[in-house]
């Protein structure tokens, strides 16, 4: 029996050798492996140690030095980063005043720069221009403008005009020896600009175009000079045609002639406001040898009161139908009330009155003659339906002389309906 237990005892002292030699291996092995990969390990507890390391490390205005303490290390590394963080600050508002910088310099020439163009290229009578601004200190808000119309049938606020200076399609290129801006890519415009000594003399270069017509074939290239006032006013508008010949691949060729097609002439009054638009129309010429002639003269004497514009237009030869005085009523929002119209024969005497919906856009134009109001022109805006056909319909209703209306015609999709003159109910549309 005690042989016996001396055997288990024997082999179970074996058994606990056997494991205590594991745990000793594994204990050393796992200390072996956490050294190892703690041996790159950066532990920022440590820097306060007394050891020295030796560093071939760099910086820019720094070089580690052999014995330099961590202390040492660190008081450079923060210097440097420091004066790294003051260079980018400097960088950044180098970068941010030369921004600043453009904006103003488009800011100031951009106005100047469309209002010349746009009184070059239409017949639009600008009575005012918004102020372009920056917005927060990196874009332009929009250019906008508002200006008398003749014939209103359009939706919205056709007579303010604006467009996106920060639209993507806007590429504006500018000489920076001469503080000028020499070419304006955008879905509004896209010409090219040169100056004359001195400078209050601008030519726009427009874009070439072939011409075909009974006459011949002509390969033309528009160009404008505008001349400024010392006000940097636009007070006349020359407009050109340089006429080249055609060639077999419908490429530019030999020079012909030039001819003189428009000029245009501004006068101001002491409030800057404007206050003569006189155009001068130029016969076409296809020939160097014909002479440039006259075809007609128009004059627009322009005052305001308030917000009312009255605008006296006068044609050369004389037209009783179309010569007479237009009222451009505003209210101080710059939204069109109504415009009247009286010419010289005494056979126009009408009004429009304009109608606006809860947006500001057009609702309805309500045409009066006499104080009679004869027909209407409303909008059908859908643009707040995805699925819609058309964006805005227009609807004409005829009234008869006891003002109440039996007819109406959707201009848009081409049907009409008729109204019961007993019931007055309206019929279907067909």
């Amino acid at each position: 029996m005690t042989g016996k237990m001396s055997g288990k005892s024997i082999r179970s002292l074996i058994l606990i050798i056997i494991l205590i030699q594991a745990g000793v291996t594994a204990s050393y092995a796992r200390q072996t492996s956490d050294t190892l990969k703690g041996k790159h390990i950066y532990h920022p507890q440590q820097l306060g140690a007394k050891d020295t390391i030796i560093s071939n490390v760099q910086t820019e205005d720094t070089l580690f030095q052999p014995g330099d303490s961590l202390q040492e290390i660190r008081l450079k590394y923060i210097r440097d980063s420091l004066l790294a963080r003051e260079q980018f600050i400097r960088d950044s508002i180098q970068r941010r005043q030369r921004m600043l910088d453009s904006l103003n310099f488009l800011k100031r020439e951009l106005p100047v720069l469309l209002d010349a163009y746009l009184k070059t290229i239409r017949e639009d009578i600008i009575v005012h221009n918004n102020t372009v601004s920056i917005i927060g200190d990196s874009v332009l808000s929009d250019y906008s403008y508002v200006y008398l119309l003749f014939n209103l049938t359009q939706p919205y606020t056709p007579w303010k005009v604006r467009y996106k200076l920060t639209d993507n399609s806007v590429k504006i290129f500018t000489d920076k020896a001469r503080q000028k801006i020499v070419s304006v890519q955008a879905s509004f415009m896209n010409c090219t600009f040169s100056y004359g000594n001195p400078k209050d003399v601008m030519v726009i270069h427009e874009l070439s175009r072939i011409q075909r017509d009974k006459w011949g074939q002509f390969y033309i290239t528009p160009f404008d000079s505008v001349f400024f006032d010392h006000y940097k006013r636009v007070y006349k508008i020359k407009r050109y045609l340089q006429l080249y010949a055609v060639t077999s691949s419908n490429q530019r060729g030999e020079a012909l002639f030039i001819n003189l097609s428009q000029v245009k002439q501004y006068e101001y009054g002491p409030d800057n406001r404007l206050t003569l638009y006189q155009v001068v129309n130029f016969c076409d010429r296809w020939k160097a040898y014909e002479a440039s002639k006259v075809c007609n003269i128009i004059t627009h004497k322009l005052s305001k009161q308030g917000h009312t514009y009255l605008l006296t237009r006068r044609n050369d030869p004389a037209n009783t139908y179309s010569d007479g005085t237009f009222t451009f009523e505003f209210d101080g929002d710059q939204n069109l009330r109504s415009v009247s119209f009286h010419n010289l024969s005494n056979t126009e005497n009408w009004q429009r009155i304009v109608e606006l919906n809860a947006e500001g856009n057009v609702n309805c134009y309500i045409d009066k003659t006499k104080d009679i109001v004869r027909q209407s022109l409303c909008m059908i805006y859908n643009h707040k339906n995805p699925a819609a056909k058309h964006k805005v319909e227009t609807v004409t209703t005829i009234f008869e002389e006891d003002g109440i209306s039996y007819y109406q015609k959707n201009n848009t999709t081409g049907l009409s309906r008729v109204r019961d003159r007993l019931t007055l109910e309206w019929g279907p549309w067909r």
